[in-house]
């Protein structure tokens, strides 16, 4: 495991988890996680999103995070790329690129939270995922998705593949 796999400490969690649902939480995604990088990622829509709603669970700002993958979609490496406020998350689109080329991956699944709880993706959550789409495709990447979840359930989560938001 590296520093980049690492589930948040469970001490940075929202109010309304004890310490127990913390490690219950962190222990779920580290199971996820383990499954994820053996099995094809993107053939699960439901394992996909309960890890990425648990894993935006314990955050309070938005978080960007993107998953890395091989050319058989098993996970390489889940980064949390940058740490944001409570309604936006600074995103440099040459740094993404930047880390796919060096990590050597073939695709990559772009996601985020809103704290808010509402998963509706904003004009710029729009506008920076056109970016990153184009870029990846000049660099011959696929981005399979950009996946917005709310209050860390499956159920809250917002594909922009599965709306049409963005042609991928």
């Amino acid at each position: 495991m590296t520093k980049y796999d690492r589930i948040p400490d469970p001490i940075r969690v929202e109010p309304h988890l004890t310490q127990e649902d913390a490690a219950t939480v962190g222990s779920a995604c580290d199971i996820l996680r383990r499954h994820m990088r053996a099995a094809d990622l993107i053939a699960s829509w439901a394992m996909l999103t309960e890890y990425l709603a648990l894993s935006a669970l314990k955050e309070r700002s938005e978080v960007l995070r993107v998953l890395f993958l091989n050319s058989k979609n098993r996970l390489i490496r889940d980064r949390i790329m940058w740490r944001g406020t409570i309604d936006h998350v600074p995103v440099y689109v040459s740094d993404v690129m930047r880390s796919a080329l060096i990590l050597d991956v073939s695709a990559l699944i772009l996601c985020h939270n809103h704290p808010s709880g509402d998963p509706t993706p904003s004009d710029a959550d729009i506008k920076m995922t056109k970016q990153m789409v184009e870029a990846a495709r000049v660099l011959g990447l696929t981005i399979h998705d950009h996946v917005i979840v709310g209050f860390g359930t499956e159920a809250n989560a917002f594909s922009m593949r599965g709306h049409g938001t963005v042609t991928f």
